[in-house]
């Protein structure tokens, strides 16, 4: 049996045309990952489309060809590259029937929910983030990298890692992040633009956030909501909000921090849930019950079909229970 970094250079040289897609609500890594092995795909004169439905965050409008993202394909790719998630419909930011009806699928994720489905999965959780097993491919390809597909893998790898200081910070990780200012990136730049950077109308929005936040627990959970009016009284969209949850998570003593922002789409009412938690709480898990997933630290999930108000309650009376139950430990 070939090894999986074997079976996708094959599903590479056997297909013409791809559809790279991750996750709902994407961040740095998906966009960043997905980018990076766009454009070595390309590279290697085929066709190529990074798919998002929910497209892509202000933070990451500095990388290359970021312009390139689009709701659909232009046609029906031959193979579904899914990255960075677990490749269920509910998860993947793309018209799932683009997916089901590829010739050949491929899963490349690192989250620890995610399960085998598709006809080559490479699932490890060994690894910080999906940039680094793109960039693992693109070495086993031997692609040439760029300076371009470096700025993306590293946007990815800084993502995931809380710009090297999350405790998922691998040597390994640390070497490729080495290669690729070697090759080109700009560490600084992606720093700024990820984690320092925003808008005034995201600053006031955060701003709103913090007046609501909530104290429960004895300090160990923090929350607060967005709802539609907040973000309409500031002229914002919903990508406006993604750091909040990472200030409620510093607060000292803190150990389980929510944001839970009001949305709709063409079914109902959504209730967008951003969750950062001690490791040990398992973020990923607590997601896992409203159909989401992550990982142990960082996670987020959807909730539909209810008010915002009712959904709100019900995320925030689980998390009081969660914090007071014992949860699986993380394997190594």
């Amino acid at each position: 049996m070939l090894a999986p970094l074997d079976e996708i250079a094959q599903a590479i040289d056997a297909h013409d045309s791809f559809l790279i897609a991750a996750h709902v609500g994407p961040d740095g890594d998906a966009i960043g990952s997905g980018l990076a092995l766009q454009q070595a795909i390309r590279a290697c004169g085929k066709e190529a489309w990074t798919i998002s439905t929910d497209s892509v965050p202000v933070s990451c409008r500095f990388l290359p060809d970021w312009q390139s993202v689009s709701s659909a394909p232009p046609r029906q790719p031959q193979c579904a590259i899914i990255i960075d998630c677990d490749g269920s419909r509910d998860r993947v930011a793309a018209p799932y029937h683009f997916v089901q009806n590829a010739k050949f699928r491929v899963l490349i994720d690192h989250h620890r929910t995610s399960k085998p489905i598709f006809d080559v999965n490479w699932l490890d959780i060994a690894m910080p983030a999906t940039a680094q097993m793109i960039y693992e491919l693109l070495k086993h390809l031997q692609t040439p990298l760029t300076p371009e597909i470096a700025q993306c893998l590293l946007c990815g790898l800084s993502t995931d890692t809380g710009n090297f200081r999350f405790s998922n910070t691998t040597p390994a990780c640390l070497r490729a992040a080495a290669d690729l200012v070697e090759s080109g990136a700009d560490p600084a730049q992606i720093a700024l633009k990820l984690f320092d950077e925003r808008s005034l109308e995201a600053t006031k929005l955060l701003a709103i956030a913090l007046n609501k936040m909530q104290v429960d627990c004895d300090g160990e959970l923090m929350w607060t909501t967005l709802t539609t009016q907040d973000f309409q009284s500031v002229l914002v969209g919903d990508e406006s909000s993604e750091n909040v949850v990472n200030i409620l998570r510093n607060v000292r003593g803190a150990r389980l921090a929510i944001v839970m922002r009001e949305r709709a789409d063409e079914t109902g009412p959504i209730t967008r849930v951003s969750v950062r938690a001690d490791p040990q709480l398992r973020a990923d898990l607590f997601c896992a019950q409203f159909g989401g997933g992550g990982h142990a630290a960082a996670a987020g999930c959807r909730v539909r079909y209810r008010p915002f108000e009712e959904s709100v309650k019900l995320i925030i009376s689980n998390a009081r229970h969660w914090l007071s139950e014992e949860h699986p430990v993380i394997e190594e």
